[in-house]
């Protein structure tokens, strides 16, 4: 059972490192160009915008690409063993990066399509993306408490990850019911990107504590 439960554990962090270092590389090569990023037809869709929001729609792509990309790295228990200090060198990019998305997501979420929904829901995404962050760093630096920083880590990463699960349901509403517009689809997506990513980890993360428990006291559930 422990084989099987490793395979699939490296299974699955084998397809997130795969989605998200896709995903970081396209937000990188579309939006890594202040000039080029007006070209985009994401950007083109929104017309006539002021010059700060390119700047700052910028910033938020190449940031929440580049955390997105490496992020996934510090969860191989492994390399965090063997390579603390490497660990923590990515744990400071990584945080300087989310520090970066979070300010400029909330900023843009001002201006996001779908309407009101829409806004608070990208902007309630940045605010727990920036606090998840917080609450992070407060854990280690200050009460230097390994757990609790791995369990907020977690809950962040669940969030960065919405930038892949907004192309997957954005891909999904084109594709099957034909809708294009992000006007018309946003308004759950906006939502459906990061809500059910954070009642996942958290389901993950309630499962183990359980399982580790049951370890600890010896009684096991009946089945």
């Amino acid at each position: 059972m422990r084989v099987r439960g490793s395979a699939g554990r490296s299974w699955s962090l084998g397809l997130l490192a795969f989605l998200a270092l896709v995903v970081g590389a396209y937000a990188l090569f579309l939006y890594g160009s202040p000039d080029g990023i007006k070209e985009q037809g994401f950007v083109t869709e929104k017309g006539s915008m002021p010059d700060l929001w390119y700047s700052v729609l910028w910033g938020h792509a190449v940031s929440a690409g580049i955390a997105i990309a490496i992020g996934w790295f510090q969860f191989i228990k492994r390399f965090r063993h063997r390579s603390p200090k490497v660990h923590r060198t990515i744990g400071y990019i990584y945080a300087a990066m989310i520090g970066i998305g979070g300010i400029t997501g909330l900023y843009l979420a001002f201006y996001a399509n779908g309407g009101l929904i829409a806004k608070v829901g990208f902007g309630t995404l940045s605010i727990l993306w920036l606090y998840s962050l917080y609450r992070a760093l407060k854990s280690i630096i200050v009460h230097r408490n390994k757990a609790e920083h791995g369990r907020w880590m977690a809950r962040n990463y669940a969030l960065t990850c919405a930038a892949i699960t907004l192309r997957l349901y954005t891909a999904l509403a084109a594709g099957i019911w034909k809708i294009t517009d992000t006007n018309e689809s946003f308004f759950v997506i906006a939502w459906i990107c990061w809500v059910p990513n954070l009642l996942f980890i958290e389901m993950l993360m309630s499962r183990k504590k359980r399982i580790g428990m049951t370890h600890e006291t010896g009684i096991h559930p009946k089945i």
